[in-house]
């Protein structure tokens, strides 16, 4: 499995939708961009990508706490929690989150707008010092949607490979189905908690 992989994004829903949409996400990372296609149902969501032909979906379910990262052309998903290092390496929300929880302070900066909806633009820092003595330090700047409640866009500047960023672009309605947030049958399933396939 390629790194890329386990770092890409995405999606990133955190935070509780207001609405049902499907989106691009455009997230670039040590100079590489990648395209995924968001699909959001208020407390879940999808998101998809082709990594150097290898096909990618990711459904994280907020409600139970379950996260899927599928390969559909080896019939293969894994399934971790949410909360686990896996989500969190996939998912920059959740390190927004994780560093949130820890004590950063969240700082409202202004308003902007991203791809025509209005944001509230925050910082996140550590006011705190950290095991090296630095305080202050800049973590995340992230744009959240008011009318979608759910960030726009992102900048994580503290991923060791320089700035990384995702944003969502061309957000549209979507009406749900069940199979978008299933395993389909007939996938082996790994869980990454027990190590052992199940069926």
């Amino acid at each position: 499995m390629k790194k890329f992989i386990f770092l890409a994004t995405t999606c990133l829903l955190a935070f509780s939708l207001s609405a049902q949409f499907s989106a691009t996400m455009v997230y670039t990372m040590s100079g590489k961009t990648v395209n995924f296609q968001i699909f959001s149902d208020m407390n879940r969501y999808r998101y998809e990508f082709n990594e150097n032909g290898q096909e990618v979906a990711v459904i994280s379910l907020n409600e139970t706490g379950d996260f899927y990262m599928l390969m559909p052309q080896q019939k293969m998903a894994i399934k971790t929690k949410t909360t686990s290092q896996m989500s969190m390496s996939t998912d920059p929300l959740k390190q927004y989150e994780h560093f949130a929880g820890e004590g950063a302070t969240e700082v409202i900066i202004g308003e902007e707008s991203i791809d025509g909806y209005p944001c509230v633009k925050k910082e996140l820092r550590n006011i705190q010092k950290n095991e090296f003595g630095e305080s202050n330090q800049h973590l995340f700047t992230i744009w959240v949607s008011e009318e979608f409640n759910f960030p726009l866009k992102m900048v994580n500047h503290i991923d060791g490979t320089g700035a990384s960023e995702m944003e969502v672009k061309d957000i549209k309605a979507w009406t749900p189905d069940e199979a978008s947030f299933t395993v389909p049958a007939g996938f082996t399933i790994m869980d990454q908690a027990m190590m052992m396939p199940e069926q």
